[in-house]
C-alpha cells in the first residue's frame, strides 16, 4: 500500500529547491531509554488500537476498534476474502497516569472503526473513523470531546471523510480528499490553497499546528503554509515534489518528507528541514513513515502499514524493534509534550498493544 522509493538527490534539484547541503541536521541525541510493554486497556475480544495522542503523561488518548470476529478464506486458484461474522465496535479510551477509562462515542453504535485522534489539550480533542466500515454503506465518523462529554459532528460534504484532525484554540483543520477543511464556529469552511484545477490523483496528507497563525499541511502538489490569514504554498519545490507528512516542532523546526520524480517513472524519497533561516536535506528516509519528535530531542519514524519504528542518529536512520508480539504490530505513535517518552499502539488478532518508554 505505501511503496517503498529509492532516493538520488541531484546537487541541482537542491538547489533549485533553495535546499542547502551541510553538517548533519540533526545532533545525535542521547541513547533513549529501552521500550517496553505497557498497561493496555481491556476491550472485547479481537481488538486493536490504530492511533494515540497525549497532552501529558497523565492524559494519553488511544482509538481504534472491539469485538470484531471474521473468517478468512482462500481457495486454491479461485480466491481469496474475509466472512464478516460481526462488526467492529468503536474504541476510545484514555490513560489517566494509572488505568484506562473506555468512552462510547455518540452516533458510532456498534458498526465502527476510530482511525485518527488528536489531543489539544484535555478538553479539546477530536476522533474520526468510518461507520460500518464493511458494510456497502460506509460512512465518515467525526466526534468531538469537550471535556465533559462528546459531540458527534457531521462532516463538510457528501462523499467527504474528514481526516488528519489539527486543531487550534479557535478550531480544527482537517484534510477530506483533495481538500482542506475548517471547523469553527460549528461551520465548515473550505480553504483555498492552490490546488491545481482540475487534477486527479491530489490530496492533503497531513496537517501540523504550532499555533492559531502558525501551521502546516503536507499536499500531493506542494508543501502548504497558515500565517493565520491564508494558506500558501512554499516555493522552490517545482521539480515534482509530492509532500506526503509534515511535522511542525518550532518556528525554527519544520520537518518535511515525500517523494519526487527523478526522471522517467522512478522516484525517490526526500526529507528537508526548516531551520528558520533555510530548507536543508536532511537523511534520506528509509520508509515512507510519520515523524514523532520527543522532549528528548529525538526524531522519530514510523512507517504505520508495515509497523517499523527508525532513530534519527545524527545523520543516519537506526531501525528500532519495538517489543511486539510475534502476532502483534505497532500501527500508530505520539510524543508526550515536555516528556522524552514516546508512546506506540498497535494491535494483535486478538488484544491491542500499547508499547511506551515512559
Amino acid at each position: 500500500m505505501r511503496p517503498t522509493f529509492v532516493l538520488r538527490i541531484a546537487a541541482a534539484g537542491l538547489l533549485g529547491a533553495g535546499l542547502v547541503a551541510g553538517p548533519s541536521t540533526a545532533a545525535a541525541a542521547a541513547e533513549p531509554a529501552p521500550l517496553k510493554a505497557a498497561s493496555a486497556p481491556w476491550l472485547w475480544p479481537r481488538s486493536g488500537l490504530e492511533a494515540v495522542s497525549a497532552t501529558s503523561p497523565d492524559d494519553v488518548w488511544a482509538v481504534g476498534y472491539q469485538g470484531y470476529q471474521g473468517i478468512d478464506w482462500s481457495v486454491p486458484f479461485w480466491g481469496a476474502g474475509t466472512i464478516h461474522v460481526l462488526p467492529p465496535k468503536p474504541a476510545v479510551v484514555r490513560w489517566n497516569g494509572s488505568s484506562w477509562r473506555t468512552y462510547d462515542p455518540p452516533g458510532a453504535g456498534g458498526d465502527a472503526v476510530i482511525q485518527d485522534v488528536e489531543a489539544r489539550t484535555p478538553s479539546d480533542v477530536w476522533v474520526a473513523g468510518t461507520l460500518r466500515p464493511h458494510g456497502q454503506q460506509g460512512a465518515p465518523y467525526l466526534a468531538h470531546w469537550n471535556g465533559t462529554g462528546w459531540q458527534q459532528v457531521q462532516g463538510p460534504a457528501e462523499n467527504c471523510a474528514p481526516r488528519n484532525p489539527a486543531p487550534d484554540s479557535a478550531g480544527a483543520w482537517f484534510s477530506c480528499g483533495n481538500d482542506l477543511y475548517r471547523w469553527q464556529d460549528g461551520q465548515w469552511t473550505v480553504q483555498e490553497t492552490g490546488r491545481p484545477p482540475n487534477a486527479c490523483c491530489v490530496s492533503v496528507n497531513e496537517i501540523s499546528v504550532l499555533s492559531d497563525d502558525a501551521a502546516w499541511a503536507a499536499a500531493t502538489w506542494g508543501l502548504l503554509k497558515w500565517d493565520g490569514q491564508t494558506w500558501s504554498e512554499i516555493p522552490g519545490f517545482d521539480d515534482g515534489s509530492r509532500f506526503t507528512h509534515v511535522l511542525a516542532v518550532s518556528a525554527d523546526e519544520v520537518w518535511a518528507a515525500g517523494v519526487r520524480n527523478t526522471g522517467g517513472s522512478t522516484s525517490e524519497r526526500f526529507l528537508v528541514r526548516w531551520d528558520g533561516q533555510s530548507w536543508q536535506q536532511a537523511p534520506r528516509p528509509p520508509a515512507h513513515q510519520t515523524m514523532i519528535k520527543t522532549g528528548d530531542g529525538t526524531l522519530w519514524g514510523l512507517q504505520e502499514y508495515l509497523g517499523e519504528l527508525y532513530r534519527l542518529d545524527g545523520s543516519s536512520w537506526t531501525q528500532v524493534a519495538p517489543p511486539t508480539p510475534s502476532d502483534g504490530q505497532v500501527t500508530g505513535g505520539t510524543a508526550v509534550p515536555g516528556s522524552p517518552a514516546l508512546w506506540l499502539v498497535g494491535k494483535t488478532p486478538n488484544v491491542p498493544v500499547v508499547i511506551n518508554n515512559r
